[in-house]
């Protein structure tokens, strides 16, 4: 229960490890989007803030399917 063969966790340590990237994730996109209006000529803010918000994103669709 709660494990994926490569970390050993219970689930309320996963759902608790999903719901910290979620706020990760949403935060990082909140950001990417905000450099976008605010800051138009910094691509590198926005490239930067968009890959966070996806990878933070990704491990907590991870930790999710793990739980």
């Amino acid at each position: 229960m709660g494990s994926d063969g490569l970390i050993e966790l219970d689930q309320d340590c996963w759902v608790a490890f999903a719901k910290y990237n979620l706020l990760l994730a949403t935060m990082f996109g909140v950001l990417a989007v905000g450099a976008r209006t605010m800051l138009a000529d910094n691509v590198l803010l926005i490239v930067e803030n968009g890959a966070l918000a996806l990878l933070f994103g990704a491990v907590q669709t991870y930790a999710w399917l793990s739980s």
